[in-house]
Parts: C-alpha cells; sequence; structure tokens
C-alpha cells in the first residue's frame, strides 16, 4: 500500500522545526523478513553489504559485484534472492531497488532503516535463541527476572529512533490531531518518549502547543540530542526520571504512551492514576500497545516477539480491554478502542478523557 505522510513544520513560527521525511512506502513488508531464518539473513546481509546503494538505477549483477568487491556470480544469486523477496526487481538481466527499497534501504535516503532492521534482527538472533528458550524453558527466570538492560536499551533507542519518524509519527499524530479536543490543546507529555519524535510531530501540527517527553535518564540524554537536531528546543522540553516512581507533573492536555507500558504492568492502576491526576479536566490520554485475546493467544506475532520476557519472568502482555477498564477504575469518564495497521502489525489503541 502506497502512502505518503506530510512532513510536519509548525506553520506561524520564523523558526521551524526541521521537518519529517515524506514517506510514501510502508516498511512493514520488509520488518516481516526479519522475523523468518534465511530471508532475514539475506535482508542484513544485504544491509551491511551496502547492495542496494548500487540498484537505484538498473544495473548488471557483475557490476555490483565490482563495486563491492564481491564474488560475480554469488553475487547474481543473491539479487535473484533479494528480488524473489520483492526488495528489487530484475528486467533483462539487470537488477533495481524497488520504491520501497530506495526509500528505506539507501543509505543517503533520510528515510534509512538499515541499523534500525539490523538492531531488531539482532535481538531476535540473541535474545529469542534456541538455546536460551530452552534454557528458560527447562528451568524457569534465574535472578534477572523482571530486568531490562539499560545499556542494550539506550542503545536500542537510539540505533531505532529513525522508524519513529519513517511514518509512525505522523500517523500518531493525524490521530490526535483528529480529535475533537485537540485544537484547546496548550501542552502534553510523551511518557516514556524515547527519542521524542512523536511529540515533536504531534506539537508541530498544532499552533502553540508545547511537550514534553519523560524518559530514564540516559534515554532523555538521547532526547535531547533529537530535539535539538530538529530545533524543536523551543516546542519540546525533556525531563528525565522513571515514571513508575517519579512524578510526572501536571497541567497536561494529553499524554501519550506509545509501547512503553508493557514495562509498567505490575504498576498500572498506580500509573494510570497518576496519569489521570496530571491530566486538566477534560484533557485525554491514548495508549499505543498491543492486547492479546483468545486466551493469550492471538495476535501471534505479538505473542511471540514478547515470549522471550514472558519466559524470563516479565509479565508484559495486556489482555483485550484490561488497559481501558483501569482507565475507568481511576476515573476517566469515557473511553474508546480502536486497531489500525501500522508497518510493525495491528496496534491497539485506548483513549480516555478525564
Amino acid at each position: 500500500m502506497i502512502r505518503e505522510h506530510s512532513a510536519w513544520s509548525h506553520p506561524s513560527t520564523s523558526n521551524p522545526m526541521k521537518p519529517f521525511p515524506i514517506i510514501k512506502h510502508s516498511w512493514g513488508t520488509i520488518y516481516r523478513f526479519l522475523k523468518m531464518k534465511v530471508e532475514g539473513a539475506v535482508l542484513v546481509t544485504a544491509i551491511k553489504c551496502n547492495v542496494f546503494d548500487c540498484l537505484s538505477e538498473p544495473v548488471a549483477a557483475v557490476s555490483v559485484a565490482q563495486r563491492l568487491n564481491l564474488h560475480p556470480k554469488n553475487t547474481e544469486l543473491f539479487l535473484n534472492a533479494l528480488a524473489g523477496m520483492d526488495l528489487l526487481e530484475k528486467h533483462n538481466g539487470l537488477f533495481t531497488n524497488t520504491g520501497m527499497s530506495n526509500e528505506f534501504m539507501v543509505t543517503s535516503s533520510p528515510a534509512y532503516l538499515g541499523t534500525f532492521f539490523c538492531r531488531v534482527h539482532d535481538w531476535y538472533e540473541s535474545f529469542q535463541s534456541p538455546a536460551q528458550m530452552q534454557a528458560l524453558l527447562k528451568s524457569g527466570p534465574g535472578e534477572q527476572a523482571g530486568r531490562v538492560d539499560d545499556t542494550n536499551w539506550v542503545a536500542f533507542t537510539r540505533e531505532a529512533s529513525a522508524y519513529q519518524y519513517c511514518g509512525p509519527a505522523q500517523k500518531i499524530a493525524e490521530i490526535v490531531r483528529s480529535l475533537p479536543e485537540f485544537p484547546r490543546m496548550n501542552k502534553m507529555l510523551d511518557l516514556g518518549g524515547g527519542a521524542g519524535f512523536y511529540a515533536m510531530a504531534i506539537v508541530s501540527a498544532h499552533e502553540t502547543m508545547t511537550g514534553v517527553v519523560f524518559d530514564l535518564p540516559p534515554v532523555a540524554d538521547i532526547s535531547r540530542e533529537f530535539i535539538h537536531e530538529y530545533d524543536a528546543g523551543d516546542r519540546v522540553s525533556v525531563m528525565a526520571g522513571d515514571y513508575t516512581a517519579d512524578a510526572i507533573g501536571d497541567g497536561y492536555d494529553l499524554i501519550l504512551a506509545s509501547g512503553t507500558l508493557y514495562f509498567a504492568k505490575i504498576h498500572l492502576n498506580e500509573i494510570i492514576g497518576k496519569i489521570y491526576n496530571g491530566l486538566n479536566p477534560g484533557g485525554v490520554f491514548m495508549s499505543l500497545h498491543n492486547e492479546a485475546s483468545h486466551e493469550r493467544t492471538r495476535p501471534g506475532d505479538h505473542i511471540c516477539d514478547f515470549l522471550f520476557y514472558e519466559l524470563s519472568g516479565m509479565d508484559m502482555i495486556f489482555t483485550k480491554g484490561m488497559i481501558a477498564e483501569t482507565m475507568v477504575q481511576c476515573g476517566f469518564k469515557s473511553t474508546r478502542n480502536f486497531t489500525i495497521e501500522s508497518d510493525l502489525g495491528p496496534l491497539d489503541i485506548d483513549i480516555g478523557k478525564k
């Protein structure tokens, strides 16, 4: 499916934010290859060899081999496999990138996602290996159960930041902008906001709105870097802390939690209560996450993605309606839920109004 997300920029300031790239394609097809053993290996090999950089125009396999110092015959076999995965096109013996590959796999593209895809592949290979799963299945969680490695998480946040502005940030901003409360919003909080692109996209769609990105101190340093890079410092600030234990501030008209409540599930009532108290009357809380149904067996991709965490002793899966029910228990007067298709798969959205 071809999609075009406009680059956001603030319409009324003389010093607008650096715009995000205009995204014309979905990268969900590429992402799904990472979950396949052989296809994932082919994809990551192509990224690490910079194969896609050679194929913006039709070219013979021997030319690619010469440019990259590869074996000529094996290069053609390898390019055939990429064409079979619909990442390249082949006509009359010449290979060229598809539009999707040109947009996301060429290193000079503003929407380059190769580093993100390699990081995800490494995660599947290293942290979800059969040997580790077998050990957890036999012995159960170890002493580190429930802990997330801060060093790995910070590295992932930096390397995965690009995927946020390659479609998801623009899509979330569109959803927020469609809310009837949006024109009257003055201040938002992006809880566990990582690199800060969601907050930047949302405030850029508004005339005067400002935002706060809240994340752990090492991640907050990354947030500041990207906010500075995108000239968003006059619209978006950063607050460092642990939202499960620290104050998150108040006076917000919107609080966003995108894919972060998994790590705070054991504190869910406390966190959503804190969110409720941080909102102004009539304020909106929006959570983006995945929910499980069919006795925690669907959607299958989501269950498998979280299996390693779950085997390690971290209860991170939300069942259908759990977040919305907690919103009501904490005082929200109305909630609504819907599901959208994203490049990462189906995404559940719960919206509560104070």
